[in-house]
Parts: structure tokens; C-alpha cells; sequence
């Protein structure tokens, strides 16, 4: 029996940008035939999404701003072209219905694991949306999917405390400042820094008013790899996670942290995101809190679509098992042990800057004393 429920639909391709864009429908479309290449299109559980309503954009984004995008996707329509928002961001004519959609999707995806006997979801969509604000548009995002769904997950499905991780190599800003105040939901972001946004993402930026402390940006420098990830992953998030003890996981699932990617200077490798991807089920395992999953940036179509087929893969086994992953034992006698792929370019730095991490947070969380 499948434990993923997966939310697809060929109209996601329908945002279009423009010619080298590298956040085009052709992400989708290899994410697409890696699934089926690999057959984990056979072994999940396929539901189709729904566009979210305007009542459900306003929980996270101003009516007026909803308003004047529906007026820019209105005018790319009658004037046949796509228009710029910003330096990065476009729309198209059908690019606001999209947007609703894959909004919607993740409505869903919560639907069903609320529903039905899974324990996760992976919600496959574009245009992304941890950088879309309140107000405004933003690299390459129009609406906040993920913030969206947490807002639904609390307000219709009773879910009161939500831990969210983000690990797009860009800092999930938009994200981050919807929830800023907000100590019903845990924002992780890990994050390439110095990089996009400018002056964004560093640890200090911890969240305000009752929502202090519930912030938690981990700025890794460039070149960090799989042993970065997962050593800021094992001392900082697990222990957090747990001592948070949330109702809901979501992840904001960038893969352009990816050593391919074209965008991002980090070195995560496919076998390192499949790592992540069973420390992010054993989090799931140990808090009893369902995960839902949210495509967001990658723009290497191969490396992209080869990690979210690992991500699949590993949330669909619904139980930690030894990974397809593994590094041979000298004896064969031993249990094998998983290691990371792929080192760090300065780990002193890294481990430093995991240590600066943990030390100002510890005022906040006392597993980390």
C-alpha cells in the first residue's frame, strides 16, 4: 500500500516564462518522466488538485494584490505576451489559474493525509512560491503555496502547531515574513548565504513579538555539501523539531542546492537529498506528524527531477529502512552505515558557522544547552 499521496497535473506547464528562464514547464515534464522512468509513478497514490479559492489566498496575501495579478494575467491574455513583474517574475495568460492551482494542490495533498491512511504527500507544481509576500510577487513566485496550505491545515483541519523546513538554496524569505510573529508555526530555512536575497536569511533574523525564537535561518556558505547539510540537520532541526513537538511537517522542497544546479554554489548530491529525505521521515516517525511536500526551485532538469524522485521514493516507504544508498562495509557481518556523498569546500567554516547557529538559539531551546 502506498503512504505517499502525490499531486500532479500536466496543467502546471501551462506558466509560462520566458525562452531560458530557468524556471520553465520543462522542470515539470522531467520530474514527469522520471517518475514514470523509475516506476514510482506506479507505486504512489495519484490525486488531482483543485484551485484554491480567493478566501484561501487572502489567509496569507492582500485582496488587493490578488486582484491587481488576476488584472496582469487579464492582460497578458489580450495582449498575447508575458509580462514582467519583476526583475525575475513573469506571468502569462494562464499563468494567474495556474498559480490559483498550485495553490490549491496543496489543499489538497492535506485533504487526503488527513483523509486517507498515508503518511506524507509530495505536491508537484509551479510556479513555486516561498518568495511570493503578502503583497507582491517575488523570484519566481506569485502565490505562497506552502504558507497557503499551513494556514489551512490550522484553520480547517485543526492543526495547531506546524514546523516548516526549507531546503531551496535561496532563503525562503516570503515564507519566513508571513509566520515572522507567529509561535504556531516553525520556520526552518537552510539556505546558501551570502546570496538571494540580498541581505537576507542570516540567524539573527529570529522572529519577532511572540514569535520569537520560532525563526530559524541556518546560512551555510557556499560549497557546503552533504555533510553540512546533514550535520546542521542532526544538531539543529532534529532536536528542535522534537522538542517542538508539531501537529504537521511541511517541506518547501528545493533541489537547487543540488551540485549541478546552475543557479546555487552548493554541493548536495542526489544520494545526499535522499539522506535528508529519511532524516525528514524519521522526524515524521518520531513526532507522529504527517509531511506534506512542496516543489519549489532546481534547474538542472536532470539532477532535479533524479532528487525528487529520491524524495518520493523514500517518504513512500513509510518506515526508515537501509537505503538503496549505501556505502559497502569492510565486514559483512556489520549493519551497513550511511554516509554523506559529498564533503564540504571549508568545513571548519561550516561547522563554525553550525556552532554560531546553535549557541544564539540555545536561549530560545533548551535541547540545544
Amino acid at each position: 500500500m502506498s503512504k505517499l499521496v502525490l499531486v500532479r497535473d500536466t496543467k502546471f506547464q501551462d506558466h509560462h516564462t520566458p525562452e531560458l528562464h530557468p524556471e520553465s514547464p520543462q522542470r515539470l515534464a522531467a520530474i514527469d518522466k522520471a517518475l514514470h522512468r523509475s516506476q514510482v509513478i506506479n507505486e504512489v497514490k495519484q490525486v488531482h488538485p483543485r484551485s484554491a479559492t480567493e478566501d484561501e489566498l487572502c489567509s496569507v496575501h492582500n485582496p488587493g494584490y490578488i486582484e491587481h495579478l488576476k488584472q496582469d494575467g487579464e492582460q497578458a491574455l489580450k495582449s498575447a505576451c508575458i509580462i514582467q513583474l519583476d526583475a525575475d517574475t513573469f506571468i502569462s495568460s494562464d499563468s494567474y489559474e495556474t498559480a490559483k492551482l498550485a495553490a490549491g494542490a496543496g489543499l489538497v495533498a492535506l485533504d487526503s493525509i488527513k483523509a486517507e491512511d498515508v503518511s506524507s504527500s509530495f505536491v508537484a507544481v509551479r510556479p513555486p512560491g516561498h518568495h511570493a509576500l503578502y503583497d507582491k510577487p517575488m523570484g519566481f513566485c506569485l502565490f505562497n503555496n506552502i504558507a497557503v496550505a499551513a494556514r489551512y491545515a490550522q484553520q480547517k483541519l485543526g492543526m495547531k502547531r506546524i514546523f516548516i523546513i526549507d531546503w531551496d538554496v535561496h532563503h525562503g524569505n516570503g515564507t519566513q515574513w508571513m509566520f515572522y510573529d507567529d509561535p504556531s508555526v516553525f520556520f526552518v530555512s537552510f539556505h546558501q548565504y551570502p546570496f538571494w536575497p540580498p541581505d537576507s536569511g542570516w540567524y539573527t533574523e529570529d522572529g519577532a513579538g511572540d514569535g520569537k525564537g520560532y525563526n530559524l535561518n541556518i546560512p551555510l556558505p557556499a560549497g557546503t555539501g552533504d555533510r553540512g547539510y546533514l550535520k546542521a540537520w542532526d544538531e539543529l532541526v532534529k532536536p528542535i523539531c522534537l522538542e517542538y513537538s508539531p501537529d504537521l511537517i511541511m517541506l518547501s522542497a528545493g533541489y537547487d542546492a543540488h551540485q549541478f544546479d546552475p543557479l546555487g554554489q552548493q554541493q548536495i548530491s542526489t544520494p545526499g537529498y535522499a539522506l535528508l529525505s529519511e532524516k525528514l521521515l524519521e522526524l515524521s516517525l518520531l513526532t507522529k506528524a504527517k509531511v506534506v511536500g512542496f516543489l519549489e526551485g532546481g534547474y538542472n532538469t536532470q539532477s532535479l527531477s533524479e532528487a525528487v524522485v529520491a524524495t518520493i521514493d523514500v517518504l513512500n516507504s513509510g518506515k526508515l529502512v537501509k537505503p538503496r544508498l549505501l556505502n559497502k562495509c569492510s565486514n559483512a557481518s556489520e549493519e551497513p552505515i550511511v554516509k554523506p556523498v559529498t564533503g564540504d569546500r571549508n568545513p571548519d567554516l561550516i561547522d563554525e558557522r553550525i556552532r554560531d547557529v546553535k549557541a544564539y538559539f540555545a536561549s530560545y531551546w533548551k535541547v540545544l544547552r
